[in-house]
């Protein structure tokens, strides 16, 4: 009797350690669109809207306030809470991209 009770808090203990966990899982949060070097590259002064939403997506915002500007916005943070930003705005004149604003 006394070994049966003693294999029961021993698989009771075993069973419960595994319940505890010294840290939190944590993932990868991401927001907005991702931009790479090779999206941005391809953009140059004189492309169409229809060029930048080929190459770039659709803006996610568009701007009720100047409706010639577009900002493409990405947000991540990683499982150690390291923060990345990357913001890139661009200007239309006459449907035509003339300005790039990167913000890394």
């Amino acid at each position: 009797m006394q070994r049966l009770i003693i294999l029961v808090i021993f698989s009771s203990l075993v069973t419960l350690s595994g319940c505890i966990f010294p840290g939190v899982y944590k993932r990868e949060l991401q927001q907005g669109q991702v931009m790479t070097d090779e999206m941005i590259n391809q953009l140059q002064p004189g492309l169409t809207r229809e060029q930048v939403v080929y190459v770039m997506g659709n803006p996610l915002t568009p701007s009720t306030i100047n409706p010639n500007r577009w900002d493409y916005i990405y947000w991540s943070k990683d499982p150690r809470d390291n923060v990345t930003q990357q913001k890139v705005s661009l200007v239309f004149d006459n449907n035509r991209l003339v300005e790039i604003n990167k913000t890394p």
